[in-house]
């Protein structure tokens, strides 16, 4: 059901970014650019198609009792593939020598706006289903960094760095802000990691492809080791050394302190959000200068479209897979390898057996 609402927000900000273009050259594409919004529709339909068939296809695939699934999206890849093509031969022949130029824009356009929407994305579906943790924790921290931009920059904003523009495009934009912001982002990400590291329904990882809520939270859900309290090493000793001499028998700084692994990936997801992903919202805001709007849209009173509200999200999640993926999760499960062993003819099954029996007894793991 997240990945449904995902894939809903995703459909809308498509249609608003490719609005903006369609609202300015209005007079140019009405009746003389063939199915200009049908095709643009169908793009959004084929990578959608993709995306999200890919990630049904790799999570059933390191599922065993999901193996029917992955038997069933085995020619996925070819369908998208074949789907692409016939787009893109119909797009070509859609082409008139009138509209050339613009029509060839328009088709890039397009394709930059499916990076942005859907490539940026690709991965959200694997983030979700890892642990809800993964889906609202990024997103929080790019709300709290925009939050901590306008506080700071309203109260420290051009009175400690006045001569250089933080960025010319978002004249609002302040070095106050963004440096604040940063650093509040980083205590806020550190201290609400932990926090949320508390709460199953957002720890426990998704093992079934269904719109249950809290689904398998109240079963034997065992949630990532990262969440769990243990012992960091911290330099009491060292810091004391430099004390005064009074202060130097002072208790207050341990050589172990007690945290939860996830809290220091908290911090450095939060450096990206403070960092990178604002980066996202000037690109938008270039956007919209280009074509002279002030929103995106206004299907949200006093904030604009989805777009307006959503911008920094789409690095954000492509940054916390990356994150997740080198150092999180595991190259390889016992259940993967197992529900690829599944997909195996039984010969191919028998050899494997074989194989790997013969290794475990010249390795003396199993006796001959």
């Amino acid at each position: 059901y997240v990945c449904g609402f995902v894939v809903l927000l995703q459909a809308l900000i498509f249609r608003e970014l490719v609005n903006v273009r369609y609202r300015a050259d209005c007079e140019i594409i009405v009746g003389r650019v063939p199915l200009f919004r049908t095709l643009q529709w169908a793009w959004y339909g084929v990578a959608t198609f993709y995306t999200y068939g890919d990630f049904l296809y790799e999570f059933s695939s390191q599922r065993w009792y999901l193996a029917h699934i992955t038997r069933a999206l085995r020619y996925h890849g070819l369908i998208a593939f074949a789907m692409y093509c016939l787009l893109f031969v119909f797009s070509i022949c859609t082409l008139r020598a009138s509209t050339l130029k613009y029509q060839v824009q328009q088709l890039t356009w397009t394709i930059v706006t499916l990076c942005l929407v859907i490539g940026q994305m690709k991965f959200v579906a694997h983030n979700i289903f890892f642990g809800l943790f993964w889906f609202f924790f990024p997103c929080f921290l790019v709300i709290a960094n925009d939050c901590w931009a306008y506080a700071w920059g309203l109260t420290l904003g051009r009175k400690l760095i006045k001569e250089t523009p933080f960025f010319r495009l978002s004249p609002n934009k302040t070095w106050e802000g963004f440096i604040g912001a940063a650093f509040s982002t980083v205590i806020m990400g550190l201290f609400f990691a932990g926090l949320f590291a508390h709460t199953r329904y957002l720890t426990c990882p998704a093992e079934r492809l269904t719109f249950r809520p809290h689904h398998g939270v109240e079963g034997s859900c065992t949630p990532h080791p990262i969440f769990e309290l243990g012992p960091l090493p911290f330099p009491g000793d060292a810091l004391r050394a430099l004390l005064p001499g009074a202060w130097q028998s002072t208790s207050l700084l341990p050589n172990v302190v007690m945290v939860r692994p996830v809290q220091l990936h908290g911090a450095a997801l939060s450096l990206f959000a403070s960092v990178v992903a604002p980066f996202g919202g000037f690109l938008a805001s270039a956007i919209k200068r280009a074509y002279g709007v002030k929103d995106f849209d206004s299907l949200i009173p006093g904030h604009g479209g989805v777009t307006d509200r959503m911008d920094c999200q789409f690095l954000m999640a492509l940054c916390t897979w990356v994150y997740l993926h080198s150092f999180v999760m595991d190259s390889s499960t016992v259940s993967g390898l197992f529900a690829h062993a599944l997909l195996l003819e039984p010969a191919q099954q028998r050899e494997l057996y074989d194989q790997l029996r013969e290794h475990l007894v010249s390795t003396g793991v199993l006796l001959k």
